[in-house]
C-alpha cells in the first residue's frame, strides 16, 4: 500500500508554552521541534501533526490530545515522558522530553559486525521490557517496538520513544494513518491477521529485537514486504545460535520463547520477561553515547545528514557504488526517515556490513571536521578565539569531537554561546544547500525556489529531478 507522502510545513516559533521552535525531524504524519517549555524552563520536543489532517479528520485530532495527555500519566525511567498535548489554531501538537543521545539502531550499527555482546542485549531486553510494564499496565499497546524506537541517552539510560502507533485500551489508533499498523520486520503474527491484539504483540516484537541485537539482522528480513509478514505467520526463525554461537543456550531458549507465533505460548507479562532477561545482562550500561548533531534550520532538513552525503562520496571514491545508484538511495531513503544510510544499503542494496560500519564512521568524522572547520572560521573571524587558541584546540581536538562541545568542556564558550555558534555553522551548510539548489534549478530550467517549495508544486518524478541533482552538486561541494 502506498506511503503518505511527507509534506513540509511551517509552524510559528511558539506553540503553547513552548518557544524557540527549531526543526529536528520529519515523517509523514508531521514534524518534531525542539523548543523551550516557559514554564519548566526545560528544552523539550514537540511533536506536531501536519495542518492538513486536523482538516481531513478533525474528530480524530481530538482523540489524538485526549490520548497522548493519558500517556502523561506515564512516568517511568525507561518510558520518554509525554509532558501535555494541546491545540493553537490550526496546530495539534505533542510536548515531550528531549532525550540527548542515539537511538539504540544507530548505535547497533556501530558495533564490530553488527551485534552486541549476549550481556549487552541482555540489558536492553530488560531495560526495554521494564519500560513496557507501566505502559501496558496503562492499557497502552505500543505496536512499534524495534530499536529505531529505542533512545539511549548520554548516562547510558535506556528509553521507549514514538507511541505515534500506539493504541489505547478502546481501541482506537493514536496515528491518523490507519493503513500503518507498524514495522514488516517486527509485527506480531495476530497484528498481521489483524486478530485480537494484547501488550503479548510488544513483547513477541521485543523478541524481534533481541535477535537482531545478537544476530545482526532480523529473523524475517528478505523479499516483498507481504512475504515478510507472512513469514512471522508461517516461518519459525532460524536457531539463534546458529547465527551467533556465543549465546547461552540458555538465552537463546528465552529469546525463541518471546517468539513463538501462539501469544499464548510466549511470556505472559513484560515482568516475566524482564525477570527471565536480567540474570543474562551485564551490571552497567553498554553505551553511553554523544547525541547527534541536530539539524536546526527548515531547508537543511530537507537533505539528508552531511554524514550521509559525505558516506556517498566516499563510496563512489571507492567505487563501491556509481553515484547515480546512491542518489537514487537517497531519494529511496527519504520514505524511511530516522533509517541510517548505511544500514538502508546493507538492507537493500547488499553492501557488506563491515564495509557499511567502515564507511558510516569515516563519514561521520569527515561531517563533524566539516562543521569544526566552518566553526573555526567563524570563531577566528569574530575574534572570539586568538590564533595561538586556535592551534592550541586543534592541537587537541580528537578526531570525530564536535568543536562546540570541546569549548564548553573546556571552559572557552559558554553554553549559550556553543548553541549559537551550531546555529551559524548549519546556516553556512544551508548556504550550500541554496547554492546547489539553484544550480540544479538552472540546469533542469526551473524557476529557482526553496526545495520545499518545489516539492509541493512538482510532481514528485519531477521534483525527485530537482532533488537529486541538488545532491549531487552538495556532495560535489563537501
Amino acid at each position: 500500500m502506498a506511503r503518505r507522502k511527507k509534506r513540509s510545513f511551517t509552524v510559528p516559533s511558539t506553540l503553547g508554552p513552548c518557544t524557540g521552535l527549531r526543526k529536528i525531524g520529519e515523517g509523514a504524519m508531521g514534524a518534531v521541534f525542539r523548543g523551550n517549555h516557559s514554564g519548566m524552563g526545560l528544552d523539550v520536543a514537540v511533536k506536531v501533526l501536519n495542518p492538513k489532517l486536523g482538516k481531513q479528520d478533525p474528530v480524530a485530532v481530538k482523540r489524538f490530545v485526549r490520548e497522548v495527555r493519558a500517556l502523561a500519566a506515564l512516568n517511568d525511567p525507561h518510558v520518554i515522558r509525554v509532558f501535555d498535548a494541546g491545540q493553537q489554531g490550526p496546530y495539534t501538537f505533542a510536548i515531550m522530553e528531549l532525550i540527548r543521545g542515539q537511538s539504540l539502531d544507530k548505535i547497533l550499527l556501530a558495533e564490530p559486525g553488527g551485534r552486541l555482546t549476549p550481556e549487552a542485549a541482555a540489558w536492553y531486553v530488560t531495560k526495554i521490557a521494564r519500560g513496557l510494564i507501566p505502559v501496558h499496565a496503562s492499557g497502552i499497546i505500543h505496536r512499534d517496538i524495534k530499536p529505531e524506537n529505542v533512545m539511549v541517552d548520554t548516562h547510558g539510560g535506556t528509553k521507549i520513544a514514538d507511541f505515534g502507533l500506539a493504541r489505547s485500551e478502546d481501541g482506537q489508533n493514536l496515528t491518523m494513518a490507519d493503513q500503518i499498523v507498524g514495522t514488516p520486520e517486527y509485527m506480531a503474527p495476530e497484528l498481521v491477521a489483524q486478530q485480537g491484539v494484547t501488550g503479548q504483540a510488544d513483547l513477541y516484537s521485543l523478541g524481534i529485537c533481541a535477535y537482531e541485537l545478537l544476530a545482526g539482522e532480523t529473523p524475517f528480513h528478505t523479499g516483498t514486504l507481504l512475504q515478510i509478514v507472512q513469514a512471522h505467520l508461517r516461518e519459525e526463525p532460524a536457531p539463534l545460535r546458529s547465527k551467533n554461537p556465543n549465546v547461552s543456550p540458555e538465552l537463546e531458549a528465552a529469546i525463541h520463547k518471546l517468539l513463538a507465533k501462539d501469544p499464548r505460548q510466549r511470556y505472559l507479562t513484560a515482568e516475566e520477561v524482564a525477570t527471565a532477561f536480567e540474570p543474562f545482562a551485564q551490571s552497567t550500561p553498554p553505551h553511553k553515547p554523544e547525541p547527534d548533531p541536530e539539524p536546526t534550520d527548515e531547508g537543511q532538513s530537507m537533505v539528508p545528514p552531511i554524514a550521509d552525503l559525505y558516506l556517498v562520496k566516499l563510496l563512489v571514491q571507492h567505487r563501491i557504488y556509481p553515484v547515480d545508484t546512491l542518489l537514487d538511495g537517497l531519494v529511496a531513503k527519504r520514505k524511511m526517515p530516522g533509517t541510517p544510510l548505511a544500514k538502508f544499503l546493507v538492507e537493500r542494496a547488499g553492501l557488506p556490513l563491515q564495509t557499511a560500519q567502515q564507511a558510516a564512521a569515516a563519514a561521520n568524522n569527515q561531517a563533524i571536521g566539516l562543521r569544526n572547520h566552518l566553526g573555526f572560521q567563524i570563531l577566528t573571524q569574530s575574534g572570539r578565539l586568538q590564533p595561538n587558541q586556535t592551534q592550541f584546540v586543534n592541537s587537541e581536538l580528537r578526531p570525530g569531537q564536535p568543536l562546540d562541545a570541546y569549548l564548553v568542556q573546556r571552559g572557552f564558550l559558554p553554553q549559550a554561546e556553543a548553541e549559537d555558534l551550531k546555529r551559524r555553522v548549519d546556516a553556512l551548510l544551508e548556504q550550500g544547500v541554496q547554492r546547489s539548489t539553484q544550480l540544479a534549478c538552472q540546469q533542469l530550467g526551473a524557476p529557482v525556489a526553496p526545495l520545499a517549495e518545489l516539492e509541493a508544486r512538482y510532481t514528485p518524478s519531477q521534483f525527485n529531478q530537482v532533488y537529486r541533482l541538488t545532491l549531487k552538486h552538495v556532495v560535489e561541494q563537501i
